[in-house]
């Protein structure tokens, strides 16, 4: 399943996808945005579908304001087999819940269980997770039967660890210090960590670079990649227990550079790692194992660079006021290093790509037409009928002066050099569909800035999360439905009383559920959504969401919620609702 990231306000939060989802993995170092101006040299689009040479002078002299992917936490129960296991942490347990039946069994962990992740290749039924117990400094491995029987082995693991990553085949499993955790590092250090190997039974310390932040699995388990401030480690699971500081390998030339501007992707099937720093018109390419650096000089400074999940290609958004391109970078590099597609009139620095490859998002978080002494500008823009906006980069569209004019009898202002007022590029989205060597683009108005946007694992549709409207005097919060399949797709926009929190896609794309949460105006309800009709049916809940999960056995949405003895809702794909409750105190409630 895929979590959208966002940022928002609620003690526990979402960040990482469940297995069999589609969302791309964050690499950046905490990079914020900002909506002040930026200076611009001409843009005329002349690059067109080109192939880039790496030899390029960049069209920017000032470097655009940095874009924002917003991330959450994930320490909501977990999934595995037909069980959801759940960590308390005033009790120093876990809750083991049959979605089957609905049958619960409570088990002892170490000290202060939080973070849960389920160890995949489980046979038939049968669940397994790993839990982290901070108060203990130690992890719990649980098992659990076809029948409902749960063991639990205990490792000892690096003080201080905040978070767990496992491998795809559920064989190692690595307890290390996440820069991004919340908690903060005590007396210590947050380059140790530990990895075990579940077959064995065995754990094996290791030091590796500064402030870690993720751990990246080749597809056959061979190796793992560990992204820090100081660059990428490689560990190669044949040298476990030989060797206990794993080579260091740098992804940009320069060491100095400030890791809170540098973003990094690791291309786990080509086993290689992108970089791109703010403000740099460069993307580094750095083979794992072997070291080697290629830097790719680029015609611009990127905002954003995205990898297709399938790992074929390489997205780098290059905004500009006057319209803006992307970078279409082929992996393993070809002899053409990239290719660049126009996106004529519009302003977009972030891509999100499909899990087909095929379609993708282009968007902006940011306006930097906003002027410091206007902050309070007007949503809604005078744009000509009709919003619909459709070109090609293949050449059929035509740029004239400072309006471009596409295949449809709209057309897209994008305000002159008169210094005159620039439309919100926040309320517009470009829907990028592959079209032979080209892509398609059609650009839809939307009525409120977008902050986010995720893609369902099908390709077929996304959700885009919107800012509040200040205009709205009720429901100011919402977020739009996106048909991605016609020529003129359909947007969706439905209305919310509270900001949308954690959204989750069902691995099929078939349904979605938005959780919604405001305890100050006592709003505590998820909206399950039809992504075959978009229909979408609140269902109110008993104590506020914080987070939501799949059970693929029994085809079940689950929704935990902030209660004193736990409570989680489970909904079937009919649209039937279950609630436990009580069970932190081993006395179940079924409602």
């Amino acid at each position: 399943m895929t979590y959208l990231r966002f940022a928002w306000t609620w003690p526990v939060c979402l960040a990482v996808a469940l297995a069999g989802c589609s969302a791309e993995q964050a690499g950046g170092y905490g990079i914020s945005a900002t909506d002040g101006g930026w200076s611009t040299g001409s843009t005329d689009g002349s690059a067109g579908n080109g192939t880039g040479t790496g030899d390029d002078t960049p069209t920017t002299d000032g470097a655009p304001p940095p874009e924002t992917e917003d991330e959450g936490d994930f320490r909501v129960p977990r999934a595995s087999g037909k069980y959801v296991y759940s960590a308390s942490e005033t009790t120093d347990s876990v809750a083991v819940i049959d979605t089957a039946s609905l049958a619960i069994d409570v088990v002892e962990v170490g000290q202060g269980p939080t973070v849960v992740q389920p160890i995949p290749g489980q046979v038939g039924d049968a669940g397994s997770v790993v839990v982290l117990d901070q108060g203990s400094n130690d992890i719990a491995v649980l098992r659990t039967s076809e029948a409902g029987a749960t063991t639990v082995t205990i490792h000892k693991v690096t003080p201080g660890a905040n978070n767990i990553a496992v491998s795809p085949g559920g064989k190692y499993v690595f307890v290390y210090h996440d820069v991004d955790g919340p908690e903060q590092l005590g007396p210590g250090s947050d380059q140790e960590l530990t990895v075990l190997d579940v077959a064995a039974g065995e754990t094996h310390r290791m030091t590796v670079g500064a402030h870690p932040r993720e751990v990246v699995f080749a597809p056959d388990d061979s190796n793992a990649w560990i992204v820090t401030a100081a660059g990428v480690n490689v560990i190669a699971f044949s040298q476990l227990g030989v060797v206990g500081k794993p080579p260091l390998l740098p992804v940009v030339a320069d060491p100095g550079i400030d890791p809170a501007t540098l973003e990094v992707q690791i291309v786990a099937s080509e086993a290689i790692a992108l970089a791109r720093v703010d403000g740099e018109p460069w993307l580094a390419v750095t083979q794992l194992p072997g070291g080697e650096l290629t830097v790719l000089d680029l015609p611009g400074i990127p905002t954003d660079l995205d990898v297709a999940p399938g790992g074929q290609f390489a997205i780098v958004t290059l905004p500009a006021p006057g319209g803006s391109s992307f970078l279409e970078v082929p992996l393993p590099l070809g002899p053409g290093m990239y290719t660049q597609h126009d996106v004529p009139g519009e302003y977009v620095g972030l891509a999100s790509v499909a899990a087909d490859g095929d379609t993708m998002l282009l968007y902006t978080t940011v306006d930097p037409f906003a002027r410091p002494e206007a902050p309070g500008r007007e949503l809604a823009l005078e744009l000509p009928e009709p919003l619909f906006l459709s070109s090609t980069t293949d050449g059929s569209s035509t740029t004239t002066g400072d309006t471009t004019t596409t295949s449809t009898t709209g057309t897209s202002t994008t305000g002159g050099d008169d210094g005159g007022p620039q439309p919100d590029p926040r309320q517009r989205v470009t829907l990028a569909r592959r079209d032979g060597g080209g892509w398609d683009l059609v650009t839809l108005f939307v009525e409120v800035p977008i902050v986010s946007v995720g893609l369902a694992p099908d390709s077929r549709t996304a959700i885009l999360v919107h800012g509040a409207d200040p205009a709205a005097e009720s429901a100011a919060w919402s977020y739009s439905l996106f048909d991605l399949i016609p020529a003129f797709p359909l947007l969706k926009r439905q209305n919310t009383l509270a900001a949308p929190g954690p959204i989750l896609f069902t691995p099929d794309g078939g349904r979605a559920a938005v959780l919604l949460r405001d305890d100050a105006a006592a709003v505590r309800k998820v909206d399950m959504v039809n992504l075959d009709n978009f229909i979408v049916r609140p269902l109110l809940l008993g104590s506020p969401p914080e987070g939501a999960g799949y059970v693929d056995p029994t085809q079940k949405i689950f929704v935990s919620q902030a209660h004193p003895t736990g409570r989680i809702t489970f909904i079937d794909p009919v649209g039937d609702v279950q609630t436990v409750t009580g069970y932190v105190l081993n006395d179940s409630v079924k409602d």
